[in-house]
Order: structure tokens, then C-alpha cells, then sequence
């Protein structure tokens, strides 16, 4: 707590010299790096392909644990800023730092500000920055690899970014569903290959989904969770 709240005023400080937010991307990798060693977590980093440090891409990560952020900034090996639910914005230090660090904010309950927001991405990537999303939208709550949602998806079709797959293990056993704490282990981060989406056609998305959703699931070991079932007909 004490090293997240030091840094967090390091990084809203920053705001006043460094108007691109470049300098919270650095001391979140720095934070993430420290508390992880404290804690004694260990990350384990496998890369199947290099990544071209000028070049945008969209990251998308399962989501297991409030230890995903920290290990995921340890381990992609470029600058990333996260596309995150609004409700993180308002959180006092953190949320601010982010806000401080051009992180691109979605409120999921207003469709038009989405869009706003997804159209704000876009912006971002074609000015070259990477971002990081969890398609999955929330947590895991029983360890099986969520449905993936559209937005990414659309937005990497739309900018030309090419997809990059990750698969977390572990996290889920350093910080254990209801626990505040964060317990000594092992994180593997696996990186997978960049995936081209430039003129991928809108018909061609969904299996683009399939694709990317059955490669994390192959990194992680995770089991497929099944959409809801639809409501017999009256």
C-alpha cells in the first residue's frame, strides 16, 4: 500500500512536466516490478516472436486475478497502456495516475461514451500506442476462460493493429477470489505470435475471435466456459 501510494503521487506529479503520460507507463512497470518482488512472485516470461518497439498492437490477456495488471506490465517487453472500465478512473491515487497516463477509460453502461472511448483507442494506435484489454470484459469467477467480447476485436480490425494473444497462469493462486493479500508463487506469461488484422472483413471477425480466444485457452490450460443458455421459446 505504501509503495503504490508513493508511486501513484510520483506519477500524478509527473502530469506536470510530461503531458504525453510516458512517465507513468515507466514507474507502472517499476511499481508492478516491486511489488511483485516484495512478495516474493516470481514471472516467467515465454515470447514466441519479437515485437517491433515503434509498432502499435492490441494485447489481449485472460483475466484471473487483480495480479494480472502487475504481472502483465513485468512481462510485455514495450510500452502499453490499458483499456479499462470507468469505475477504475474514480479510484483515489491509482485511478488518478491512470487518468495522468492517457490509460483509455470505457464506461461499458453508456454505448455511446463506448464508442467514444473505443474511437479514442484508435486514435491512440494509429499515433502508435499499444494497448492492453481483457476481451474477456471481468474475472474469471470459477477458472474458465470467459466469452470474448466484440470491442476489441472491432478495434484492432479498424485500426490495422496487429492482435497479440497472452496467456496468464497463476495469478489466480497469488491472489486467491476474496483475498486483499498477494502470496509468494509462480506467474507464467506466455506471448504469442502477432495476429494481422489489417482489412480483415467485418464477416471474417467472429472466427477471428474463435481464433484468438482458442489460442489464450491453449496457453493457459484453461477450460472453454459455455455461453449462457438462450430461454425456451413461450
Amino acid at each position: 500500500m505504501v509503495v503504490t501510494i508513493v508511486l501513484a503521487t510520483l506519477a500524478i506529479v509527473s502530469g506536470l512536466f510530461d503531458r504525453s503520460g510516458d512517465t507513468v507507463l515507466h514507474l507502472a512497470k517499476f511499481w508492478s516490478r516491486l511489488v511483485l518482488g516484495v512478495a516474493g512472485v516470481k514471472v516467467v516470461v515465454h515470447q514466441r516472436a519479437p515485437l517491433e518497439g515503434k509498432r502499435p498492437y492490441i494485447f489481449m490477456a485472460n483475466h484471473l486475478s487483480a495480479a494480472d495488471i502487475w504481472s502483465l506490465y513485468v512481462a510485455i517487453p514495450i510500452p502499453v497502456r490499458m483499456i479499462a472500465k470507468k469505475q477504475l478512473s474514480k479510484l483515489p491515487m491509482v485511478g488518478w495516475a491512470m487518468s495522468v497516463g492517457k490509460f483509455i477509460f470505457i464506461d461499458r453502461q453508456n454505448g455511446t461514451s463506448a464508442r467514444r472511448s473505443i474511437d479514442e483507442a484508435k486514435r491512440r494506435i494509429h499515433e502508435g500506442t499499444s494497448v492492453l484489454i481483457f476481451p474477456e470484459g471481468t474475472r474469471s469467477r470459477d477458472g474458465k476462460l470467459g466469452l470474448f467480447k466484440k470491442g476489441g476485436f472491432h478495434l484492432a480490425a479498424n485500426s490495422g493493429a496487429d492482435i497479440v494473444p497472452v496467456g496468464i497462469r497463476g495469478t489466480r493462486d497469488v491472489i486467491p477470489k476474496g483475498s486483499v493479500l498477494i502470496r509468494k508463487g509462480v506467474v507464467s506469461i506466455e506471448i504469442g505470435e502477432p495476429i494481422p488484422t489489417a482489412d480483415i472483413p467485418e464477416a471474417d471477425r467472429p472466427a477471428l475471435m474463435v481464433r484468438v480466444r482458442e489460442l489464450v485457452a491453449g496457453m493457459t490450460g484453461q477450460e472453454l466456459a459455455e455461453p449462457p443458455a438462450e430461454p425456451p421459446p413461450p
